[in-house]
């Protein structure tokens, strides 16, 4: 079977068959957001990714300091869908021979600026010649107690999100379409999500104070695409009622001018980087009651059932088809 055919998410089941059950320092590997590792009076959070032109960013749209934030900011979101306190980033840089100096110093500068704005340190990496334009692969550290996991959702808990979703659809839809020539020509609000996300630390500090850990992860490919990560680490049903989602209002204005529907991009949007969370439902008044007192927006969007898989409903309990199951690097046109 071809990748293309197996799909990126079919890939990874099949890595994670290869290397079976962690063990030594590893204590969550492969299927999550990041790997937990046992050290010495605690636990480090570890997750690497990848960022390569035309595939991730493209340069007509992004400045050099914007693709190396954007790509910090994505890479330690994971880090803080693990409840954990970012402390460390390293990157390995390619560039092509020809490119100017100034290019690269400028993107790892943005590297720099995105790590230390949320209390990591640029702590290292590689630097290499690259044959078809930049690449970056950044590692993400960070230091937990209680790790956060996808793996712990149970029947009975409550769905939530943070924030509003669909910002990153729309700035794309602009961008595909030429209506914006690049980031800096987009709404702020738009420009901020898709050129410097905001890895939700705030959440993280808000929600340690809960009893119990939640279930989360974070929306980095798609929100339904993400829920069936959950719904197949915990072997449970999730159900989102579609009249529930925080749709961002720039998300609305923007798909309304091109005869879009908001709800399709909110569903399948990639790179919100907003938490996906179940918590237990005798616990949701309390998260609700912390994250208001830290001024973030948590809405209740569904419940946990035993099953299998995720149920998007409409308004009276009929299920919704979604245009796009969210992005997928290898089956992706």
């Amino acid at each position: 079977m071809r990748i293309d055919e197996l799909g990126e998410f079919g890939l990874i089941a099949r890595i994670a068959d290869i290397v079976g059950t962690p063990g030594g320092a590893v204590e969550v590997g492969i299927g999550d957001d990041a790997a937990v590792l046992k050290i010495a009076g605690g636990r480090l959070v570890v997750s690497i990714d990848a960022f390569v032109e035309d595939q991730h960013f493209r340069r007509q749209w992004l400045t050099a300091s914007q693709i190396g934030q954007r790509g910090t900011r994505a890479a330690l979101s994971d880090v803080a869908a693990m409840g954990a306190v970012a402390c460390a980033v390293l990157v390995s840089a390619g560039f092509l021979p020809g490119e100017d100096a100034s290019y690269a110093e400028e993107l790892l500068d943005g590297v720099h600026e995105a790590a230390t704005a949320f209390g990591a340190a640029l702590a290292g990496g590689d630097t290499l010649a690259s044959s078809e334009g930049v690449s970056l692969d950044i590692v993400a550290v960070g230091e937990v107690d209680r790790p956060w996991l996808r793996s712990t959702a149970q029947a009975g808990d409550v769905i939530m999100v943070t924030g509003a979703l669909g910002e990153a659809a729309a700035a794309l839809h602009l961008l595909e379409t030429g209506a914006a020539g690049s980031a800096e020509a987009l709404p702020k609000a738009l420009r901020d999500r898709f050129a410097s996300p905001t890895p939700r630390f705030d959440v993280v500090k808000c929600l340690h104070g809960l009893p119990q850990t939640p279930c989360v992860i974070d929306i980095s490919d798609g929100l339904v695409q993400d829920a069936g990560h959950i719904a197949t680490a915990s072997a449970v049903a999730l159900t989102i009622h579609a009249s529930h989602l925080p749709i961002a209002p720039p998300c609305r204005q923007v798909a309304a001018d091109a005869g879009e529907d908001p709800l399709q991009w909110a569903l399948s949007s990639g790179e919100e980087y907003e938490l996906l969370l179940t918590i237990p439902g005798d616990l949701a008044e309390q998260a609700q009651t912390l994250a208001e007192a830290g001024g973030i927006e948590l809405t209740k969007i569904g419940f946990v059932a035993e099953g299998q898989g995720v149920a998007v409903l409409d308004v009276s309990g009929q299920p919704i088809d979604v245009d796009s199951a969210g992005w997928d690097h290898f089956r992706r046109k």
